[in-house]
Parts: structure tokens; sequence; C-alpha cells
């Protein structure tokens, strides 16, 4: 068996038979979703390829790729577009955060088959926006008012939805009650034991969380979502609010250990994972998302955060094999990295903003992620095509 195939299993060890059913089905589908589920391999080939031993630290999400941006709904209600996902989330050099969005554009521009050419054209100006917006020195935000070409529609999108409309795709009615629609595509029936224990944890966290103290519990199912962290355990709870009169949908997401902790430098210390990936995510956007907090399930560490009709990836499926769309959209995410790594200078232990912008403006370590990529999605490739020869059972 191939030794990529062999991680794979081994990481996913502790998925239950039917999830890694599922997931084997999404890392089949194409080389691109195959990447966004086996960052592992990415680490591990990165560490090898390059090594990362820079003197610069940074706060990284670990699994940048195209489709790790998105939008959400702040603590202040205001709809925001940034990177969302810090999963795999650790101190680090920047380098490799920019390899693993970089070798995204890649693979994407494979998929459609761009020409060699015009992908390494737009590794470039990515290169530059990120490496320009760092040595600038200030983190700003991406604004609605000046997005443009498909990120300016995606904004429009999202201001035609409601709350509405959201919980009434996501539920069902029966006996006057309104339920979690268990579809076997979005969501699963969970046991009494498991309603239970998401119910007692997660009221002991309401209680301390004014905003959502007055919150009464509808149902729970097991959430289907993701590609990398399809099979953890994750919940959603639909609870309903006496005083505002809303439903809400609240995302309770398992936290386990960075693939980087093995190769990364000395971490900072966290309780638990989710802690990690917490700090992480306010230090890295510009506010982060609404109600996001830790909890214990049967002796799991959980991320919480509320589910909002808002909440929304760039798919690439969207832009329909249109690359020049989707240069444009990457040319636009590129500074909000930069944002995001300036946001977090000095933050227990990472570099300075001073430090970012001198490493911005050395050249040499640019080029090395340039000439990396391409063998970073060849190595993608070749494990998707390992992958389909040698699927689990």
């Amino acid at each position: 068996m191939p030794a990529a195939i062999d991680k794979i299993i081994k990481y996913n060890k502790n998925i239950s038979a039917g999830m890694l059913r599922l997931k084997w089905n999404a890392l089949a589908e194409s080389p691109f979703r195959f990447y966004r589920g086996t960052c592992h391999l990415f680490a591990d080939d990165f560490d090898e390829l390059y090594g990362y031993k820079s003197k610069i630290k940074t706060w990284m999400c670990g699994d940048l790729h195209f489709e790790n941006f998105g939008s959400y709904k702040g603590e202040n209600r205001l709809v925001y577009f940034d990177i969302n996902d810090f999963d795999e989330a650790v101190l680090c050099s920047p380098e490799p955060e920019l390899a693993r969005f970089l070798t995204s554009i890649v693979i994407v521009g494979q998929q459609m088959k761009v020409a060699a050419k015009e992908i390494k054209h737009t590794l470039a100006n990515a290169m530059h926006a990120y490496a320009d917006t760092l040595h600038a020195g200030k983190a700003f935000m991406m604004e609605q008012e000046v997005a443009h070409s498909v990120l300016k529609k995606y904004f429009k999108q999202l201001q035609r939805r409601n709350r509405e409309d959201f919980i009434m795709k996501h539920t069902v009615s029966k006996k006057g009650k309104l339920l979690l629609k268990c579809d076997g595509m979005h969501f699963l029936p969970v046991n009494d034991e498991t309603r239970n224990n998401v119910y007692v944890s997660l009221n002991n966290l309401l209680k301390a969380n004014k905003h959502f103290s007055d919150l009464e519990f509808n149902d729970v199912a097991f959430r289907i979502a993701g590609t990398g962290s399809l099979g953890l355990s994750r919940y959603c709870v639909l609870c309903y609010s006496k005083s505002k009169d809303k439903h809400y949908l609240i995302d309770i997401k398992e936290a386990r250990v960075s693939c980087y902790k093995k190769n990364a430098i000395k971490q900072p210390s966290f309780d638990k994972e989710a802690e990690r990936i917490i700090y992480a995510e306010w230090v890295m956007q510009f506010c982060p998302p609404a109600f996001l907090s830790a909890m214990l399930i049967d002796n799991k560490y959980f991320v919480v955060k509320e589910l909002q009709p808002v909440i929304d990836k760039l798919s690439i499926t969207k832009f329909n094999n249109d690359f020049k769309a989707f240069t444009a959209a990457a040319l636009q995410m590129a500074p909000l990295i930069a944002f995001a790594h300036l946001r977090s200078s000095g933050y227990k232990g990472a570099s300075t903003a001073d430090d970012l912008i001198a490493f911005a403006g050395s050249k040499k370590w640019q080029k090395n992620i340039l000439s990396l990529c391409s063998t970073l999605a060849e190595r993608n490739n070749r494990y998707y095509h390992e992958f389909l020869s040698n699927r689990p059972k």
C-alpha cells in the first residue's frame, strides 16, 4: 500500500465506518476536494521539502486553501468575509500558510485545464498581493463596498438571505413542533443519551452568556459538513429565544490536535485544543463570529459558533471553469492573509509588525515558495490517483 494511503487510514482511524464511507466519497470527488481533506499530507510534505525554520513567527490558520475563506456574522452582528477555519491553527512561520493557499490555486487551475503559464502568472500576482500588503504593515478588512467581480455578486446574494428561510431550509414541522431535518446529507439523528449530553453541556455554557441565556433547546442532530473535519463529532442544536421570538442554529464541532503540531516550533500552552482554535480565530480575524466559545461533552472539547444565513464559502464550483474570474477572487483573498498575520503580530510569541514588514521585503523566500507549489500540487495529484486505485474499504 502506498505510504500516503497508509497515512490517510491512520489519520482517520477513530472515525466510524459510516462516516468513513462519506469521507472516502468526498476525497474521491476531485484532486481539489482531496487536497481539502488531507492537510496532514501537506504538512508532512512541506516540512520535508522546505523545513520552514524561519525566525519569523505568526499565527496561521493552517488549512488555508481557496474554500476556507467565507462569510459570517460577527459579535457586532455585521457581516464579514475572512479566513474562517482554524482547526489546524498553530504559531508558525508564514511560509506554509502561503504555500497551502497558492498550491490550491495550482490544483484548481489544473482541474480547469488552464495552461501552466497562466497559473504561474496568477501565483506570482497572488504572492505580490500578499507581500505588498504585509510590507505596508496595516491590517484592514474586506468591505462589501470595495469588493468587485465575483465577490461583489457574492455579497449581493448574501443580502437576499434571511433567518426565517434559513431555519425553514434545515427544519421540518412534526406535530406542531419544529425539528432539524435529518436528511442524511446535512444532518443525522442522534440517540437520547447524546442528545441529553449535548443539552446539559450547552446549558452550562449558555448560563454564562447573556445574549443566549434565555434559549430553549428544540432539537439536536449530528452535522455533516466539511472535508478534512468530516467524521469528527459535530452537532447542530436548534434553539428558540422567547425574548426575541427567533430560532437559532448552533454549531458544535470537536476540536482535535493540529496536524502541524509534530513539525511546528514550540507552541504556547493551552489547556485544551478548543482554546487554541478560538484564540487563533480571535487574533487573526477582524471580528470574531457570534457566540464563539468552548465546551466539554463526554470528555471531548468542542468549538461552539452560531450557524447563520450569511455563513457561506466561495466554492470553486461557482466559477464554471472560468479561471479569470477565479483569479480575480484569489487576488482579493491574498491581502486578507496578510491582514490576519499582521493582526496576530505580537500575540503569544508571534513576531512584531516591524519584523513582518522586513520579512515581506525579502524576495528569496517568495521565490522558494512559488517554485515549491508546483511540486506540492504534483504530490497531491499523485496521492489522489493512488487513493482512487487503493481506496480503503
